[in-house]
């Protein structure tokens, strides 16, 4: 982040007028100052926005032990995909996504508004800052926050950033809430500007409560599982889904990198080089996806979770005798030499993987499993279950499962275990299917510590992911110790470590393997 002022400009002209042309006329005058009015710049923000959603999906899709791929490699340019040496890679796309195209943006609509009216425009660029701060500082741990965009950008602790976010929520809480907002009349949004919600500034409102409620489930199971705290994000969620609508980025499909879904099959990397293909040809549903969390059994092909031909298609090769049936490996163990990748499922044009797929910031479902989690922990397991069901019921009608199959399965006990039997790890398997190409997967086990048979950590007496095991062929020069796994990303190799070396070093972030190691301040720490 040093020197990261005098690249500002910069990078803000080509935040707006390279990466989105579809938003912006390519008719401007190069020689005359960067200046763009808040409709402009909105669009872009909220773009980018959904694509840091993708970004952080998509690390996490393989980190969770949920996808996989034939290879077997210690070593490759997307680390999480193989033996976690992410020390070796060139760049973390989410990095720059938070503090340039997000950041500098939001930055500028700010700095336009100073003078007072369209306050819409501040809440929901100051509602994308903080979305982009907790989901930066979620991977990454301590980042520059308060002096980011100054000559010399210091590292704000996590425990600080969540003080921040935390305050920050609840004033935007009340922005919305004021007649400048509630009742903007100045620089209206339609849908050509808020591919979200079409500038209803009562759905964002909304949308804040969501992520109050997800910020404060970080203190749930390692800081406070006290009766006050659960009600307090049970009250958040439950305000969040008073009049709730998913806050989808729409993509409409076409020829140009904005108009398509990043999981989609069309789908390129913005500009080329800063972002990363979702490679879902290459991917392969790990065996713990498959048996664990989705019941599926490869001896009869069937599975107890009707969601499975929702998600993926199973596939084979006639012609070469080859059965289809749903084939899986488990994490970086390596295809057998005899197999084409055509053999594995095809993960593309499923409801989420089209181009004109909607990316969502945050889905209802997450939220009624936020409320089962802590009513769990509160000891009302009555509370647990009816919202756990109903976090199944809406993630199995977003993938497109008949009524008749959702209601036989919540009837299920074997599946959906009554208030009488029900355990966290019932809540938390419901969430990690629900999570599927959603950041909060693999935050989740996270905060659970990677709670699994091997390492024995437990909660309330529970194994919270029985038969999750770390990947095979993990690079040995970090991760020879048993049971060590992955907690944070290494920061930016292109930026951090050129220009914030000395930052990183008395850190003890730089270059060292040791640091991937270390929890969140909402990990587990023992």
């Amino acid at each position: 982040m040093k020197n990261l002022r005098y690249i500002v400009l910069l990078i803000v002209g080509l935040a707006i007028f390279a990466s989105c042309d579809d938003f912006i006329s390519d008719n401007i005058d190069p020689n005359r100052p960067v200046k763009a009015s808040v409709d402009l710049l909105m669009p872009p923000v909220l773009f980018y926005s959904a694509l840091e959603n993708y970004d952080h999906s998509e690390y996490g899709m393989y980190l969770s032990q949920c996808l996989t791929t034939g290879g077997r490699s210690q070593t490759g340019a997307r680390a999480y995909q193989s033996g976690w040496e992410f020390l070796g890679m060139n760049r973390h796309p989410m990095w720059r996504r938070h503090f340039i195209d997000v950041g500098t943006n939001v930055n500028t609509i700010l700095r336009y508004l100073e003078e007072g009216g369209n306050e819409n425009y501040e809440a929901v660029a100051r509602t994308m800052r903080l979305l982009s701060n907790q989901q930066t500082t979620d991977a990454f741990g301590d980042m520059p926050r308060s002096t980011a965009y100054t000559e010399d950008p210091e590292y704000d602790t996590q425990e600080s950033i969540y003080e921040w976010m935390l305050e920050e929520v609840d004033a935007l809480l009340e922005l919305y809430d004021s007649p400048e907002v509630s009742q903007a009349s100045n620089v209206k949004m339609d849908e050509s500007i808020d591919r979200i919600y079409g500038g209803d500034m009562l759905k964002w409102k909304q949308f804040v409560y969501g992520i109050k409620a997800r910020i404060l489930l970080r203190q749930l199971p390692n800081q406070n599982t006290d009766a006050a705290t659960c009600q307090m994000i049970i009250e958040a969620a439950e305000m969040a889904l008073n009049g709730w609508q998913d806050p989808n980025y729409k993509f409409d499909g076409g020829t140009a990198v904005e108009q398509n879904c990043f999981w989609g099959r069309t789908n390129r990397a913005v500009n080329s080089w800063e972002s990363r293909t979702n490679n879902l040809l290459g991917a392969i549903p790990a065996k713990y996806f498959m048996e664990n969390v989705l019941g599926y059994d490869p001896a009869t092909g069937e599975a107890v979770d009707p969601r499975l031909p929702y998600l993926m298609d199973a596939r084979g090769d006639e012609e070469a005798g080859v059965d289809t049936t749903y084939r899986y490996l488990e994490n970086n163990i390596g295809m057998p030499a005899t197999h084409q990748s055509a053999w594995y499922p095809l993960l593309y044009d499923k409801v989420l993987t089209t181009d004109t797929s909607t990316i969502c910031l945050l889905t209802r479902g997450e939220l009624n499993f936020i409320v089962a989690e802590a009513a769990y922990w509160a000891g009302d397991k009555a509370k647990a279950v009816e919202q756990m069901k109903e976090g199944i019921r809406y993630h199995m009608n977003r993938m497109g499962v008949p009524i008749e199959e959702i209601e036989a399965y919540l009837i299920n006990p074997n599946a959906v275990p009554g208030s009488a039997n029900v355990t966290l790890a019932d809540v938390m398997k419901q969430k990690y299917i629900a999570m599927y190409l959603q950041p909060e997967q693999w935050t989740d086990l996270r905060r659970y510590g990677y709670s699994n048979d091997e390492n024995g950590i437990q909660y309330n007496g529970e194994i919270i992911y029985p038969g999750l095991r770390r990947p095979h062929n993990l690079y040995e020069a970090y991760w020879s110790t048993p049971n060590e796994w992955i907690h944070r990303l290494n920061y930016d190799p292109e930026t951090e470590e050129k220009y914030n070396r000395t930052q990183l070093e008395s850190m003890g972030a730089f270059q060292n393997p040791e640091w991937l190691k270390k929890p969140m301040i909402w990990g587990r720490t023992n």
